[in-house]
């Protein structure tokens, strides 16, 4: 055999091991509960400890958290040049159930089309995503839900979960 039939021959038997362990999961030796981000909500373990691996249960990805609204802490920032915008807005979700993490302020710029919802990642990112889009899906119809980044973050208090930029697509809810 030559050197290039060699290395193919190699190549496949190691695609076929990757293939393999992926589809049969690297084991059950450990009894211990993963840890996800934003809580183990199911109450049990990963996997049953006595289960055989050619009887393991299929799982699925845990559920997304239902959104919440009392007690999320919140940040609003005007996108546009409409005078007192994030006041409002900010005065709009206190009234229905929302925190406000800081006082409503103008956004970096003052040129922003469209309105982004953010939420904060870390442990409580899943928890965050959730409520920004029911955010975004009730107040802000076509707005983007995005992780808070640095474009945005260093504006935000620590303590807010969501931060909205309103952009000139924003009209208000009922």
């Amino acid at each position: 055999m030559n050197l290039g039939t060699a290395r193919i021959v190699i190549i496949l038997a190691l695609v076929v091991a990757g293939v393999a362990v992926l589809a049969n999961g690297f084991g059950t030796g450990s009894s211990a509960t993963p840890v996800i981000p934003g809580g183990n909500r199911g109450g049990g373990s990963a996997s049953s400890p006595s289960a055989s691996p050619s009887h393991r249960a299929t799982h699925s990805p845990n559920p997304a958290p239902s959104p919440q609204v009392q007690g999320v802490k919140v940040s609003v920032f005007n996108g546009t040049y409409a005078v007192g915008l994030a006041g409002q807005v900010q005065q709009k979700l206190t009234a229905d159930g929302y925190v406000a993490a800081q006082k409503p302020a103008d956004a970096p710029s003052k040129i922003v089309s469209k309105t982004v919802v953010y939420f904060r990642g870390g442990a409580a990112a899943a928890q965050n995503r959730a409520d920004a889009k029911y955010v975004a899906d009730k107040y802000f119809k076509g707005a983007r839900v995005a992780l808070l980044g640095a474009d945005v973050g260093s504006l935000v208090s620590k303590s807010a979960q969501i931060a909205i930029v309103i952009g000139a697509d924003y009209k208000p809810t009922a």
